[in-house]
């Protein structure tokens, strides 16, 4: 195999760098009162809802580059000025907001990517992860699901999470938003820890509108790409890029609607490669070999590659950062987050084997797979 990592000293700095917080962020666990702890813990719903009302609010967009009183904003938005006042003042007190006097208050570094004119806000995943389709199945039908087994989205919205997209538009378009905003959680340097130049073109699955193979297309000048996903975002991502994003850029990107559990771009020669970024921890083992059976059919005779961009959880001891992803595919899908063992049992189940596990710059890793070769004896 070609050598495919880039940046090998920086991927590893930022993984000793990631051990570091994760180490700090378990100092509370260790040295508060396990009561206390307990406490802490069950309340931080508290905390999630006065910051998704503050956003829902937009008092980040209200405040702007200057400081305010509560009297001000209340009036600017037609709110309860004492209320408004102890929402505020939680949230300073998180390091949300800035208070610079009593009852006045300024954005802060962090409130200010709850601001819609920043272009790196993550303001839709926090109206998202907190929206009443997200949170209900959290309250009201987890413990059921631990008893049987089932999906807690399904159970109180009555169909599957995708299915409710096609049907709600406001929510769909929520979902599409946040997962664009994703790239301002993680960057994209991680994009760099890759040599995407190895390959002639990339067909990426599931790609939304596309911003991730831009940015790849932008660094490799004879790079090609297809982006493939529902026919509905495919149709927005046609248009949304005219005048953001270089002609010569935009000719090289292909946009395909489709659904992968029926067919995916097929493959033209054996430097094509094909991406799922976050999409096999939102689906079960089955629904996984379906869409493994496709790509089969997408690859047919060429031997292009695959690249998983996905979390790959602790056989023991799994990180909390991807213990917590792995709750919200169980809440609201039939995904999970795999261990090393699991993603090698499922790809080659379905005829593929992996050839590497890809250390990079965010919390995901890159795992290659290629189709397993049989040989053809007379």
């Amino acid at each position: 195999m070609k050598k495919l990592a880039t940046n090998t000293l920086r991927v590893k700095l930022f993984n000793i760098l990631m051990g570091i917080a994760s180490a700090l962020q378990n100092i509370p666990a260790k040295v508060t009162p396990p009561p206390f702890r307990l406490m802490q813990i069950g309340s931080l719903f508290w905390q999630s809802r006065a910051l998704y009302v503050a956003t829902k609010l937009e008092l980040a967009d209200t405040l702007g580059d200057s400081e305010k009183s509560t009297l001000e904003i209340a009036s600017a938005l037609h709110l309860h000025e004492d209320h408004l006042y102890r929402l505020l003042r939680m949230l300073s007190s998180m390091g949300i907001f800035d208070e610079t006097a009593p009852r006045v208050f300024k954005n802060s570094k962090t409130s200010a990517y709850l601001r819609q004119d920043n272009p790196k806000n993550v303001r839709a995943m926090i109206l998202m992860h907190n929206s009443p389709e997200m949170t209900m199945p959290w309250m009201e039908s987890l413990e059921e699901s631990i008893r049987d087994g089932g999906v807690p989205f399904s159970k109180v919205h009555g169909v599957d999470f995708f299915n409710y997209m096609d049907q709600n538009k406001n929510f769909d378009l929520l979902f599409s938003q946040a997962m664009d905003a994703v790239e301002n959680l993680t960057g994209n340097l991680f994009l760099d820890d890759f040599n995407w130049g190895m390959f002639d073109r990339i067909i990426d699955v599931g790609g939304s509108k596309g911003s991730k193979t831009l940015s790849i297309l932008k660094l490799y000048p004879n790079l090609k790409a297809v982006v493939f996903d529902r026919p509905q975002i495919i149709e927005e991502a046609k248009t949304h890029w005219q005048g953001k994003i270089a002609a010569e850029i935009l000719a090289r990107a292909d946009f395909q609607g489709g659904d992968m559990f029926e067919f995916l771009p097929a493959a033209t020669s054996d430097n094509d490669l094909f991406v799922f970024s976050a999409i096999f921890h939102g689906l079960n083992n089955e629904e996984c070999t379906t869409v493994l059976s496709k790509l089969k059919i997408a690859i047919g005779t060429h031997q292009a590659s695959v690249l998983f961009a996905d979390a790959v959880a602790e056989e023991t001891n799994i990180n909390p950062t991807i213990a917590a992803f792995d709750m919200q595919m169980l809440i609201g899908t039939t995904g999970r987050e795999r261990t090393p063992s699991e993603w090698k049992q499922l790809l080659e189940n379905a005829g593929f084997e992996i050839v590497e596990i890809m250390n990079v710059r965010t919390f995901v890793k890159f795992i290659i797979a290629k189709q397993i070769q049989t040989s053809h004896s007379a």
